[in-house]
């Protein structure tokens, strides 16, 4: 467990890093075909107490490296987004807006949401996705992948 986050970590955390299954890119192109789908919060008491806003720098910085540059981004701006209440979206929009495709060719968007949904950073159903509006301590397993200057800027006492 690391720095100021104290033992919640694994716990808060076990049940993440699924790998990416075909049934979560499915529930992400499905969810890309529809006209419109929306957009809302995945709250969680504990996660909000011990974790940080995902539209922060904090999101940026430290989950880039394990969530890749897209998912990482679709995370904060829809984190920021959903937790000020729900939003409705096109897919045309949500592509245009994170400079991705959503179509047979180009499925970054429907990739970097299954990976958002491999990692329990949202959830998808049939009208639409919930995103964390929160993250959790990071587990000591996705710490790892941090780069030396980032573990240690996240195991600042100021971190986050």
């Amino acid at each position: 467990v690391l720095g100021k986050h104290g033992p919640t970590a694994e716990i808060l955390l076990l049940h993440l890093e699924a790998p990416m299954s075909n049934e979560s890119l499915d529930e992400a192109r499905r969810l890309l075909g529809q006209p419109r789908f929306t957009v809302r919060p995945l709250r969680d008491d504990l996660v909000e107490m011990h974790g940080w806003p995902t539209a922060s720098d904090a999101t940026l910085a430290f989950l880039t490296p394990i969530l890749g540059p897209s998912a990482t981004l679709i995370l904060h701006r829809l984190g920021g987004y959903a937790s000020e209440g729900d939003s409705v979206w096109t897919p045309h929009e949500f592509a245009a807006t994170f400079g991705l495709g959503h179509d047979e060719h180009t499925a970054l968007a429907a990739r970097s949401l299954a990976r958002l949904v491999s990692f329990s950073m949202a959830r998808i159903d049939s009208t639409g996705i919930a995103v964390r509006t929160h993250v959790g301590p990071l587990p000591e397993r996705w710490a790892a992948r941090l780069p030396t200057y980032l573990l240690d800027a996240y195991r600042s006492p100021t971190a986050a």
